[in-house]
């Protein structure tokens, strides 16, 4: 009789313990559901925004919305501040949320190729190896563009981005009055590319008369 009055005691005992635990862990996992459905701040795309651009240009394509916390994807943005400076490296679509994985240095993409600014158009053209510095440019590599014609020689622009390069072939971005002078100086005289290091100043024309005195 004794033995029976332990074993239900002992049983009510456990079954109180087994109560307890049971609610503690409904109650956290009610938190833990809880705490993934908390409404956080992210930005989301609301028009199309094609690779190239500028982050601060931006302001009217996005906006900032509130959703829960366990649907943000990692790199999500909550202002455009944090990628200052930056531009896209590829389309952005409505609805989509701003990522940090979407933005780099503007000309340089991840990937090793360029994103082109959004007032610029590519040009090809082709050159022997000896006018395009060996063929040894780069994607994102800077080139200043030479003219010669009736013997005279004169630096055209600088600060010129490489979009791609191949073997006797290069391609360049610029503005579209830039391309005019490039198309048109292909068909005047020879063209000559250099590579540029940062902050180099521009030349002054040269005539060959001056190379003899």
């Amino acid at each position: 009789m004794q033995r029976r009055l332990i074993a239900a005691i002992a049983a009510v005992i456990l079954a109180g313990i087994g109560a307890v635990l049971l609610f503690n862990y409904v109650a956290t996992a009610d938190s833990r559901a809880m705490a993934g459905q908390q409404p956080v701040d992210v930005l989301v795309v609301t028009q199309p925004v094609k690779a190239g651009v500028l982050a601060s240009e931006l302001v009217g394509s996005v906006e900032k919305r509130q959703i829960p916390q366990v649907a943000v994807v990692p790199g999500a943005l909550t202002s455009l501040d944090q990628v200052a400076g930056m531009s896209t490296t590829t389309s952005l679509q409505p609805g989509e949320q701003v990522i940090s994985a979407r933005f780099a240095e503007p000309g340089t993409a991840p990937d090793g190729t360029v994103t082109i600014p959004a007032d610029m158009q590519e040009v090809t053209i082709s050159l022997e190896p000896q006018r395009m510095i060996g063929g040894t440019l780069t994607a994102g590599s800077r080139v200043a563009i030479y003219l010669t014609y009736d013997g005279k020689i004169q630096q055209m622009m600088q600060n010129v981005l490489v979009v791609s390069s191949t073997e006797g072939m290069v391609t360049l971005a610029l503005k579209p009055s830039d391309v005019q002078r490039v198309v048109l100086s292909l068909q005047s005289g020879q063209v000559w590319l250099a590579k540029e290091a940062k902050n180099q100043s521009a030349t002054t024309p040269l005539d060959v008369k001056q190379l003899i005195g």
